[in-house]
């Protein structure tokens, strides 16, 4: 699967019709409604006040069909999916080598010395990126229902809630942010925030990872900004974030890899630098419950890194 844009055009409905193999899995969508009226928001952390509940979104469940696209690897189907088409790619899989073994990553200096080396060779040398700036990652690892404990910073769980990283402004402040006194001039070429996926170790079995195909998403109805709170002071403090929630919409097509193993590698398109602040190609993601594994006993538990990655391609000036 490639992360460029194909030649030839295909409707959402071919990629649906060409992954026939798919699972039923519950998704949980925002309902478009908040517990206190107020625009939706989600901590991060220990609560930036007191007795402020996790979230005050209302969440619906919807259950879903998620085509597998691993019977589509290797065949002429499988060229409709790039970043730029559908909001989703898979790195091939001869590109996806890292130097970390699955002890390294509990070693955060390893991490961001080693894995975020690679994660900017990657886009620089595969995809022609001219700059990378890597500004966070995060480690997910599943607990068993019923022992499910509160996130940390150290500490996070797969989120089963279909979710966008980014909000066109969030997007751009990220880039002034991270890009320093060169912000103003990156935002003036084509930049991207891209999320990079890979299990650290597999098949994943319990808790995958679906997207949805970015041409099935309706950007003017379907997305609702959220704030995401931070603690205020302490070691884990930040600026305030914004992400996108989800509403439900009938035509949104999910998509997932089965048995994802440690060398391979998903890019998720969370944002990119568009006039006037328009929602570009961007894919809604969540992890699921796969009712065939989930819970069960003897199935090793997910663990996944994920890498937000602000790419770009600058202009000439």
């Amino acid at each position: 699967m490639s992360t460029t844009a194909t030649t030839t055009a295909q409707s959402p409905s071919s990629l649906a019709a060409a992954a026939k193999e798919f699972i039923e899995a519950p998704l949980y969508y925002f309902s478009g409604e908040t517990t206190d009226g107020k625009q939706p928001y989600q901590l991060q952390y220990p609560s930036p006040g007191p007795h402020l509940p996790f979230t005050n979104s209302v969440i619906d469940t919807y259950p879903t069909e998620i085509r597998d696209l691993r019977p589509l690897v290797g065949t002429e189907a499988a060229n409709e999916v790039s970043i730029e088409t559908t909001g989703f790619g898979l790195v091939p899989r001869d590109k996806t080598q890292t130097s970390m073994s699955y002890d390294d990553w509990r070693d955060e200096d390893k991490i961001k010395n080693v894995y975020y080396r690679e994660v900017e060779d990657l886009f620089k040398k595969q995809y022609g990126a001219s700059r990378v700036i890597i500004f966070d990652h995060t480690i997910r690892r599943g607990e068993k229902p019923g022992e499910e404990t509160p996130d940390t910073p150290t500490s996070r769980k797969p989120i089963p809630r279909v979710h966008v990283d980014q909000t066109p402004d969030s997007g751009t402040r990220r880039v002034l942010r991270h890009g320093g006194e060169d912000g103003e001039r990156l935002l003036r070429g084509r930049a991207q925030l891209i999320n990079v996926w890979r299990p650290l170790r597999g098949p994943v079995y319990d808790m995958p990872l679906a997207f949805a195909d970015a041409r099935t998403l309706d950007t003017e109805n379907d997305l609702v900004r959220a704030r995401l709170l931070y603690p205020t002071e302490g070691e884990f403090a930040q600026p305030e974030g914004e992400t996108l929630t989800v509403k439900h919409n009938p035509a949104h097509r999910w998509f997932y890899l089965s048995e994802m193993s440690a060398d391979e590698v998903l890019l998720l398109k969370c944002w990119e630098n568009l006039p006037d602040r328009k929602i570009g190609t961007i894919t809604p993601h969540t992890a699921f419950h796969d009712p065939r594994y989930f819970g069960k006993e003897g199935v090793e538990l997910r663990e996944s890194i994920e890498v937000r990655a602000l790419v770009f391609h600058e202009a000439d000036e």
